[in-house]
């Protein structure tokens, strides 16, 4: 009984929605158009962020203020030929930690190795 009543009443709702569409077809064929246009126009205003700063410190923050006048003050030689420490500019970084065996890293012998090293890189 319930499953007749069911049936019935399934049957009777989507007849008339069939009809309902079936009545205003412009409406159902160009609505989802007009819909995906306009929630896929949101995404022209997305853009890649390539600041690392920008992501993990607010705009008017103590360390924002600080690296400013750290870097003002300090210029960087950005050049492709310098050593950089700064891992927060874009690119790509490596870092060396140089020891001895035996006497002083900054001995002629060892400073020579470590320029011929880095020559090659």
């Amino acid at each position: 009984m319930l499953r007749q009543v069911l049936h019935e009443g399934l049957q009777t709702s989507f007849h008339k929605l069939g009809h309902f569409v079936a009545n205003h077809p412009v409406f159902f064929a160009s609505a989802p158009v007009l819909l995906s246009v306009l929630l896929g126009a949101s995404f022209s205003r997305y853009r890649v962020e390539e600041d690392v700063e920008y992501l993990l410190a607010p705009k008017h923050s103590l360390a924002k203020i600080e690296g400013n006048l750290v870097d003002s003050l300090f210029a960087v030689n950005r050049s492709k030929h310098t050593l950089y420490s700064d891992l927060q500019t874009p690119g790509r970084y490596g870092r060396v930690i140089v020891t001895s065996r035996r006497g002083n890293v900054l001995d002629a012998t060892h400073v020579d190795l470590v320029l011929k090293v880095r020559s090659k890189l």
